[in-house]
């Protein structure tokens, strides 16, 4: 039994080897919008929209005598390029998270490289100041012990964490890229995480341009200003109906596929509410009333527009501060990364000697901060990916959408 056990083990390590696919970040995204649930089912939203469409365009004879036949028309097409910009909004949404799953999978095997680098020194040396400790009995080397002792469980506090964070992290970019069973084992190609230069994009002039084009590029906007669209034509729609008691609307077959922005939270990280277009499926009473009803909604839908664009530019806004706030951090860590990274590489690599209690203290300090040069590198990585979303393409540097800029900080021309 023992023996099957450990067979079956091996062939599934063998098989998980075997079928480790390594993928750079484009190839994921495309896997993405191939392969990803919730870009299928916008997908089937859109053809759904498109079949309603046809379907008014070939009714019966009789049915094409209703008064409000060509509203509902202008409205089906309306409908079809709100679902097109559903789909595309989540296309763009799903491409961050297997971006920011894919650089979150890079930053653990960084850290766990480097833990490990950091516990095979201190093992060493501990191993070697104990011999010493046993034939002086010192009562420095025995505190000197009892402190690379403490470094030793804390660098292997942070090589669990990273060991785990690489798993969830793996395993939370295969099911982004569609799930595991689509995906199969996978593995991003690059090791180390991208560095850039951006510090120019900061100022004020640039941020307005950037935020005002993004609010008439994002889908979420489209989606309202189309919605004050359809639910205008729906006044026209009422105002047909001259005799009906009650009288359907677009909802009755329909809707807008609208999705909010952003959701209201408070205290620290408050945010404004998102409000959202209504349109019940039927309005009764009179003409008169039918129509004021409309007019209603029709405003609700200008003041839902007009919440949107403000929602945009407050949220590309924040991105770009948590950007500059970011990687102010990481510049200033970037200065001393070099030697930091000496530093670890001369201590790690002094051949048969035990590290002295004050090269021991460089040593860890040295560890430590390029552990935290990787987080604030990650976190800008991050941060540049949200941006990317949030203006729709129109700030980027290449990891989710074709860039604006390069890594250098400078303007890309297009042809």
């Amino acid at each position: 039994m023992v023996a099957l056990t450990g067979f079956m083990s091996f062939s599934c390590s063998v098989y998980a080897q075997e079928n480790t696919k390594q993928m750079t970040l484009p190839e994921c995204l495309t896997f993405m919008k191939e392969n990803h649930p919730r870009v299928k089912a916008a997908e089937a939203s859109l053809r759904a929209a498109m079949a309603g469409h046809e379907g008014l365009n070939h009714l019966p004879l009789y049915a094409r005598l209703s008064p409000d036949l060509k509203f509902r028309k202008q409205q089906s097409q309306i409908s079809i390029e709100v679902n097109d910009a559903a789909l595309q909004q989540q296309i763009r949404d799903t491409a961050y998270g297997v971006a920011h799953c894919y650089y979150l999978v890079v930053y653990a095997g960084q850290q766990k490289q480097l833990t490990e680098e950091i516990i095979q020194v201190l093992e060493k040396n501990i191993k070697a100041l104990e011999l010493k400790f046993k034939v002086t009995n010192n009562a420095s080397d025995q505190k000197h012990l009892q402190e690379l002792k403490l470094g030793l469980v804390e660098a292997k506090d942070k090589y669990a964490l990273a060991v785990t964070g690489f798993d969830r992290a793996k395993s939370a970019l295969m099911e982004e890229m569609g799930g595991r069973y689509r995906t199969g084992n996978i593995m991003p190609k690059d090791t180390e995480l991208p560095e850039f230069k951006i510090m120019n994009f900061f100022e004020k002039d640039f941020i307005i341009d950037i935020t005002e084009k993004s609010v008439n590029a994002r889908l979420e906007a489209i989606k309202s200003s189309r919605a004050v669209d359809i639910t205008s034509l729906e006044v026209d729609a009422q105002n047909s109906a001259r005799f009906a008691p009650k009288f359907r609307t677009f909802a009755n077959g329909s809707d807008l596929h609208y999705i909010p922005i952003g959701v209201q939270s408070r205290g620290e990280d408050f945010t404004p509410e998102q409000i959202t277009i209504e349109m019940p499926p039927n309005l009764v009473g009179k003409r008169t009333y039918r129509v004021q009803s409309a007019q209603a909604y029709l405003d609700r839908a200008v003041n839902v527009n007009e919440t949107t664009r403000k929602l945009i530019r407050l949220e590309v806004g924040n991105a770009f501060q948590q950007l500059k706030e970011t990687h102010l951090r990481y510049q200033e860590l970037k200065k001393h990364q070099p030697t930091l990274k000496n530093n670890l590489d001369n201590l790690a690599n002094k051949p048969l000697k035990f590290l002295t209690e004050e090269e021991a203290s460089i040593f860890e300090r040295a560890g430590r901060m390029l552990g935290n040069y990787n987080q604030t590198l990650l976190i800008s990585i991050d941060n540049v990916i949200d941006l990317e979303r949030a203006t729709n393409g129109i700030f980027s540097l290449g990891f989710t959408c074709p860039s604006t800029h390069t890594m250098d900080g400078l303007p890309v021309e297009r042809k």
